[in-house]
């Protein structure tokens, strides 16, 4: 199906990706505010909330759901370590790898700002109807599901 430069544009010229990537800052801007309370940096902020979430993981499982290297995350994780709020315990099948997980002050701290982040997005959709986001839902999982299709796509495979 080809697209209109229209689809592709909007009336300033931004694609997709930049608008995507402009709202991302924005929403970082404004969640540091909150967890500078805490003297949390985002980018670590990211780490904490997939552990509340999906519990104990592998460094390399966690790297995957944050984003970021695995490589990227040593460092991020040596801090949140030495701050007390995550553990990382080595794999009992494999001495090579590490399973981490949030320690009772991680918990705390994500109990705490969670509420006051998740507010700051809420307040960010003010003038927004609940259609306007279930369209808004579902066009941004089809993309994704397209980027990852297209991601497989390139693949090689022996």
């Amino acid at each position: 199906l080809q697209r209109a430069p229209s689809d592709v544009f909007d009336d300033r010229g931004r694609t997709v990706p930049w608008m995507a990537r402009t709202v991302h800052r924005l929403y970082d801007a404004q969640a540091q505010k909150i967890l500078d309370k805490e003297n949390i940096v985002i980018a670590y902020w990211y780490y904490l909330r997939v552990l509340a979430e999906r519990g104990e993981l592998n460094q390399l499982e966690l790297s995957k759901r944050v984003g970021i290297a695995s490589t990227t995350a040593v460092p991020a994780l040596d801090n949140l370590e030495k701050r007390g709020l995550v553990q990382r315990t080595r794999d009992p099948n494999d001495r090579r790898k590490y399973f981490v997980s949030l320690k009772d002050e991680g918990k705390r701290l994500v109990d705490e700002l969670l509420p006051e982040v998740t507010e700051m997005i809420s307040a960010s959709l003010d003038g927004i109807t609940p259609r306007d986001m279930r369209v808004f839902w579902k066009v941004m999982h089809q993309v994704e599901k397209n980027l990852i299709r297209m991601a497989q796509d390139e693949t090689v495979v022996d």
